[in-house]
């Protein structure tokens, strides 16, 4: 649409209106009431609508405003009650109208509101900028693609479920001709609205599990000289080849389509399909995009589909406890079952452990039968104590998942002084600054302390916790004197200014006050 800067004579927020219930017999010339007021249209909401009608009605129905939608900017006079007579044959002041739109083939499209206008007003002038329109507006739906423009509020015509199949838009590609094939006639009335796009057959020709394209065409329309009937090649294996290149006799493909905005429906025909066969003719007279779904029904199954209509045979995998830190781990499970993994064994040593202390002098046989499971039980979840001496120490990262270093050691964070990984980077409490990120497990660290710390064993914390630090110079260090001349060169970790932000010592002034961190866990500070 063209769009026309004007003065509007009415600034309203946007009117929520319904043409619920409007029908193609309403729009008729509205009466000339002497009163009306002008309503301009400067939407480019309109531009799917070109040469249909759209009408106003008033609380009763009564047609009230009609005119022709234009691909430009254009009005409509909006009548009002005519208060000489008893029939309510126009607008009353302040009401707002319904509006909707007649499509040429018949369709009443709603319109959910209007901006920019708030209700009758005689003689008044009111340009509408933007239009919303009701429809179905879920893209999973049939109605979504085959109602002619993009609905703006949903209104509950969305009925008909889509379906992809597994088939993607980078599947709709030209194929290699073989040397036999079956023809297949469309001459369905809904392929040719989707008029631009493409038609596709599928066929997973290898079992690779991917998908092959035995045949795609563009869509032409109505106007193909056929009146929108056309045909499209499923093409055969070549016998004179080794892979398989086309389809067999029997084999039923996939047929989907693929619209201009980029979305793919699968359908079926209506007519029986008896699969493919050379030489053969067959025309779908009429297709279906709400398809039966075929898949495993019995959810006693890892490949349970719960939407499948129609059990296909497909049924594998046995559901139970994958995870080997429970009891009830299961090593011929192919997926979860949820609540199948209930007691750790770590729970279950403690409380065979508890059992032990309790037996009584007839019990002690199954002694051996604990020991037995104790043993198992070490082997997974033993948890380690470590014993930290003053100084430094080097020690291994025992747990069997990564973690965040900061919650790891906040329990003992206020007797370490630093924590170093093998790639020389660092944990440095006192600075805020955590160069390690994650511990890794199985890798060993080494660890500084103020004083001794028996006992300590990493604790497990929660996938993904992380606490976070922020960088600064503790007061001491600000208070150290300034080393005019340093004469000892050590390993860095980083060069801070006074506010604890990293900085490039060859870009800061001359005169700023550095404080060098090196990786023995010894500070400096100098004048740039």
């Amino acid at each position: 649409m063209k769009h026309l800067r004007l003065v509007f004579l009415a600034s309203c927020i946007v009117a929520a209106l319904s043409a619920e219930g409007i029908q193609e017999n309403q729009f008729y010339a509205p009466v000339n009431t002497g009163s009306n007021m002008t309503l301009g249209f400067n939407s480019d909401d309109l531009d799917d609508f070109i040469g249909d009608l759209i009408g106003a009605f008033n609380s009763e129905g009564t047609c009230i405003g009609l005119e022709s939608i234009k691909d430009e900017f254009f009005t409509m006079a909006l009548w009002g009650n005519d208060q000489g007579t008893q029939a309510l044959d126009g607008l009353t002041d302040g009401e707002s109208p319904t509006f909707a739109i007649l499509k040429n083939n018949g369709t009443v499209v709603s319109v959910a509101s209007v901006n920019n206008y708030s209700g009758y007003e005689t003689n008044a002038l009111v340009v509408a900028t933007s239009m919303a329109l009701s429809g179905c507006t879920s893209a999973s739906y049939l109605e979504y693609h085959t109602q002619g423009y993009v609905a703006d509020v949903d209104d509950g015509s969305c009925t008909t479920k889509t379906y992809t199949l597994d088939v993607t838009p980078e599947l709709f590609q030209p194929i290699t001709f073989t040397d036999n094939n079956m023809i297949i006639g469309l001459n369905d009335q809904t392929i040719n609205l989707f008029e631009g796009g493409s038609i596709g057959a599928f066929m997973d020709l290898d079992g690779d599990g991917t998908l092959d394209c035995i045949s795609s065409a563009e869509i032409p329309g109505t106007d193909n000289g056929s009146d929108g009937f056309f045909t499209i090649s499923l093409w055969g294996d070549d016998q004179l080849t080794d892979e398989a290149d086309g389809l067999v006799d029997g084999q039923t493909p996939i047929f989907a389509i693929l619209t201009q905005t980029n979305h793919v429906l699968a359908f079926e025909s209506a007519t029986e399909f008896q699969g493919y066969a050379v030489n053969a003719f067959i025309t779908f007279n009429e297709i279906i995009f709400d398809l039966t779904i075929y898949g495993c029904m019995d959810s006693n199954y890892c490949n349970y589909n719960p939407d499948a209509e129609e059990d296909d045979g497909s049924c594998e995998g046995i559901p139970g406890c994958i995870d080997d830190h429970f009891v009830e781990y299961n090593e011929n499970a192919s997926c979860t079952l949820e609540g199948a993994c209930t007691t750790l064994w770590k729970d279950a040593y403690q409380q065979a452990s508890n059992e032990v202390s309790t037996l009584s002098s007839e019990n002690l046989l199954n002694l051996s039968k604990i020991s037995q499971l104790e043993d198992s039980i070490a082997n997974f979840s033993s948890p380690i104590s470590i014993d930290i001496v003053e100084g430094w120490n080097i020690i291994g990262f025992t747990l069997d998942q990564a973690q965040d270093a900061v919650a790891t050691f906040e329990g003992i964070v206020d007797r370490i002084e630093i924590v170093k990984n093998n790639d020389a980077k660092v944990y440095w409490p006192e600075f805020g600054f955590n160069g390690i990120g994650n511990l890794i497990p199985g890798q060993g660290y080494q660890i500084k302390v103020s004083e001794s710390i028996g006992g300590f064993m990493y604790p497990k914390i929660a996938a993904g916790q992380r606490i976070a630090l922020h960088p600064s110079v503790p007061q001491w260090v600000i208070d150290m004197p300034v080393e005019m001349h340093p004469n000892d060169i050590k390993s860095l970790v980083k060069v801070v200014n006074l506010l604890g932000q990293e900085v490039d010592v060859n870009e800061t002034p001359k005169g700023s006050t550095l404080i060098y961190l090196y990786n023995d866990g010894t500070v400096k500070k100098e004048l740039r």
